[in-house]
């Protein structure tokens, strides 16, 4: 079964009209146990969709193909107390309860296809028309370099644990059938896999034809033909203990020629890739998978403050999720998706998972060195929303490294495994990519490269140069010696410092770390400075530098005594530092605390070409309507 897409691969039709061919004796079986196909239909065979259903006519009813419970293949047909579907003879009624029951349908499919006189078994029509192994397209069986299409995305990982695991379940199987005397060396790897791919690509679940029962994989001949199309409108009508009915809901608009399809539920790109083996190009309902998990340490530490309990869930976020299973993956979502968004006030977090959200959260309260208790639930901090998007940008954007958007250029695939993988790859990158650019929106919208205001701003080194030049020009012209003579930049200009102090190392850090430090130093100095009435600035309306001071003391308190250090180290930056060593070992001892914990590397153009620079986020502390960023819409932001 496969999904129709025009575009991937020319369909020559066969009719297959000759009756001793696969597809007549499939048809003729069929009909002759019950089994109804429309009159008004089809089986055809093309290289692109394999066997499927089209119209020979405009549909008289909405029944497209019935088939009775006494066609359907499973393990269940080795039992013989049960009298719900006929009996096989096989030896592997000997591995009833001893391997699973679907491992036990694997190991039926496989000698049963394989069985030296197949010809004259019941099901013989219709495994015949069952691809063969070389024919099967899900990753399960792809080479080394159709696994390279698929380098990044969660499907690469995932395939190797499937295989794992399908391995495990082989070897299970092969010392189970020795221990009952069959002969093994015919369940070849090959042969199981190919089994296993049949079921995963074409088994109903045996819930609503075997009530009562436990769940297990059934097959259903003639009905598993039908392709896939995400949009077909179906009725799968079961009939307990008699048969399963597909009809076509909308059959008044189905057009002679036209392929008429089933439809699998809603289901995303890997699904379909790894279980049937093909891909929906722009699949409506594609989403990113994403697990990420907080260190056993945090998680006690976060649990002993009551931070799991729904009344510590901001954002007025869905609480859900603190009951539900923690070993599934979550799925980020992109703008107008089918499912909805997540429900959150702020809009540039609703293509999260809440329980993502709270993940992040929880951190935030942990670097910033918060109890809960300090914070109300309903009106969250503006600095705690900005650490939490600062961690959240920066692991969506750590992942979206792995799975780099292509170019739109045309690309030649070897085979369609690949062109299906690449479908799936692009579908991801430009979901993850998506949620990335929603983040980063905010954080440039904070970023102020020229004009700097009392509202909370994200700033590098060149705008406190900038604006300690406007307001202590003196301390300015001291600093920049000292920064020209230790580090060879160039001041001439800030964009030639930008330029400058990006692509410089200290040791096995940005050179720009340093100068933070150097910068905090000089004004945590200037500051205390001024409150003792010893320093005098060109320009003291507002004096933003010292509110951004006042705001990072509130963060992180100064210390009660400085580490060892010589200041003479930092005599050709700090200004007034004579006679003060032990005021400025602490000054320099709390600006390096400061930049350990606040600074992070943010990516931005600079001259036609992307640097990095180091930068912090402030606010001037006591000012109102430092929040009002959080309320925006993302749209505005962009």
């Amino acid at each position: 079964m496969s999904s129709h897409d025009p575009q991937l691969q020319k369909c020559t039709l066969d009719t297959d009209s000759d009756p001793t061919s696969p597809l007549q004796r499939l048809l003729q079986w069929f009909n002759a146990n019950g089994g109804q196909l429309s009159p008004d239909v089809n089986i055809v065979f093309s290289d692109s969709h394999g066997y499927h259903c089209r119209a020979l006519r405009r549909l008289s009813s909405a029944v497209v193909a019935q088939c009775p419970l006494s066609l359907t293949l499973s393990y269940l047909n080795l039992d013989h107390t049960q009298s719900i579907v006929p009996h096989i003879q096989s030896p592997l009624a000997k591995c009833l309860g001893q391997v699973s029951n679907q491992v036990l349908t694997y190991l039926l499919l496989v000698e049963q296809r394989l069985h030296p006189e197949k010809a004259t078994l019941k099901w013989f029509p219709y495994l015949a028309c069952l691809p063969e192994p070389g024919a099967m397209t899900t990753p399960l069986w792809f080479d080394d370099a159709d696994m390279q299409s698929l380098a990044g995305t969660n499907l690469a990982r995932e395939t190797g644990v499937k295989l794992h695991q399908l391995t495990e379940e082989w070897n299970q199987a092969k010392q189970v059938l020795d221990s009952v005397g069959i002969n093994a060396e015919v369940y070849t790897f090959e042969w199981f896999r190919w089994a296993a791919t049949i079921i995963s690509s074409r088994a109903f679940i045996s819930t609503h034809v075997i009530p009562g029962m436990e769940t297990f994989p059934i097959l259903f001949p003639v009905i598993d033909i039908l392709n896939h199309s995400p949009t077909a409108r179906v009725e799968w009508d079961f009939h307990p203990l008699q048969d399963f009915t597909l009809k076509i809901l909308s059959h008044e608009e189905i057009q002679p020629g036209d392929e008429i399809y089933n439809n699998y539920a809603p289901k995303q790109n890997d699904e379909l890739l790894l279980g049937y083996g093909f891909c929906v190009p722009d699949n409506p309902v594609e989403q990113f998978a994403i697990k990420m998990r907080l260190s056993p340490e945090i998680e006690q530490a976060a649990r002993s403050m009551n931070l799991f309990s729904s009344t510590s869930i901001p954002f007025e976020m869905d609480t859900s999720f603190l009951t539900d299973a923690k070993d599934e993956p979550e799925y980020m979502r992109p703008k107008g998706h089918p499912f909805g968004r997540y429900h959150n006030r702020l809009t540039f977090f609703r293509g999260i998972p809440p329980s993502i959200v709270h993940m992040f959260y929880i951190r935030a309260l942990m670097n910033l060195n918060l109890h809960p208790k300090d914070i109300q639930i309903e009106n969250i901090p503006s600095r705690v929303v900005f650490e939490i998007l600062l961690l959240a940008y920066e692991a969506i954007d750590r992942r979206s490294e792995t799975l780099p958007l292509r170019s739109e250029q045309r690309v030649t695939f070897s085979n369609e495994k690949q062109q299906y993988a690449i479908i799936y790859r692009d579908g991801q990158a430009t979901i993850i990519h998506g949620i990335r650019d929603e983040l980063k929106a905010v954080i440039s919208s904070l970023r102020i490269s020229r004009t700097l205001s009392n509202h909370p701003v994200i700033v590098s080194t060149t705008e406190v140069l900038d604006r300690l030049s406007a307001e202590f020009p003196l301390a300015y012209t001291h600093f920049k010696t000292g920064l020209e003579q230790q580090y060879g930049v160039d001041l001439s200009s800030f964009l030639q410092y930008s330029a400058d102090i990006s692509t410089l190392e200290a040791g096995d850090q940005p050179a720009e770390l340093s100068v933070w430090k150097l910068l905090l130093c000089l004004l945590l100095v200037l500051y205390q400075s001024e409150r003792t009435g010893t320093t005098q600035s060109h320009d003291t309306s507002g004096q933003l530098l010292f509110g951004w001071v006042e705001y990072l003391i509130s963060l992180q308190p100064l210390p009660k005594q400085g580490a060892d250090m010589d200041a003479e180290m930092l005599q050709d930056f700090v200004v007034g530092w004579e006679g003060k060593g032990e005021m400025l070992e602490k000054a320099y001892t709390w600006a390096d605390e400061v930049v350990d914990r606040f600074a992070f590397p943010l990516d931005e153009q600079l001259q036609g070409g992307e640097v990095q620079r180091i930068c912090m986020y402030l606010e001037v502390a006591g000012r109102h309507g430092n929040d009002d960023w959080m309320y925006k819409e993302t749209e505005e932001l962009a």
